[in-house]
């Protein structure tokens, strides 16, 4: 059984404030000992943040580099079609190569900057993350822009589609694609040209663009063209993302 005693009664004021100041002393210390432990928690926290971050990052600096590489290429093919649909209109000989406008990309991730804010986590990183934030704006406003780009340029190209297209889309060529495109970002600019000209080759449009009317190779031609420009803004926002990387080598 529990012993329960009966405080001493308080017979003096000096007695009164002696019990008080005990009190708060307790309350201080209890205080204490909790904000201690909080901030040794926001700091286990705040450190682990920065290490999921810096894992992204490292991530998100091969995705870029690989959106580099794709969209330089992307250009090139889109000015050979360009040569490609001159060369009909005068009649003259096509220049060597597919007709490609397959833009490949990579994703960039923001888990775990989507999940700092989400959990507050943020509230306990004491360094300046302007430049963090940053790169995730460009970041998105990169996919923004290159979906909104490929599906205008893709809509455009349907012209080139027939029912007598062979079917190309099927789980098979989906993981052949997803495999080379991790090569590529995996090899830091080391694959050869040939293997680079002859895995791109499997992306070719079917169709032939010499059987297209004046009105449709018009449509054609414009859609390329603005998607040369959208590509230079592409690119514009890679080399921000890379002269931010560079930059800050620790964010």
């Amino acid at each position: 059984m529990l012993d329960v005693h009966v405080p001493h009664p308080t017979h003096t004021w000096k007695d009164f404030f002696i019990h008080i100041a005990t009190i708060v002393v307790g309350l201080f210390i209890a205080i204490g000992l909790e904000q201690t432990v909080e901030f040794f928690h926001h700091r286990h926290l705040a450190e682990e943040a920065r290490s999921q971050l810096l894992a992204e990052r490292a991530t998100n600096q091969n995705s870029n580099d690989f959106n580099i590489f794709a969209t330089q290429r992307h250009e090139l093919d889109l000015k050979r079609d360009l040569a490609i649909l001159h060369a009909i209109r005068r009649r003259t000989p096509r220049p060597p190569g597919p007709f490609l406008v397959r833009h490949l990309r990579y994703l960039y991730l923001e888990d775990e900057w989507r999940q700092i804010h989400q959990t507050g986590t943020i509230a306990y990183l004491r360094e300046n993350l302007r430049p963090i934030d940053y790169r995730y704006e460009t970041q998105d406003a990169f996919m923004t822009r290159a979906d909104r780009s490929v599906e205008d340029l893709y809509r455009a190209a349907a012209v080139l589609r027939s029912e007598n297209d062979p079917l190309t889309t099927t789980y098979e060529n989906n993981l052949a694609n997803s495999d080379f495109t991790k090569k590529v970002a995996d090899s830091n600019e080391s694959l050869s040209d040939a293997v680079i000209e002859r895995e791109f080759a499997a992306y070719a449009e079917p169709g032939d663009p010499s059987k297209l009317t004046p009105a449709q190779l018009d449509t054609l031609e414009h859609a390329l063209q603005v998607a040369l420009a959208d590509d230079d803004a592409l690119l514009t926002y890679c080399f921000n993302i890379k002269r931010n990387l560079n930059r800050n080598p620790q964010q």
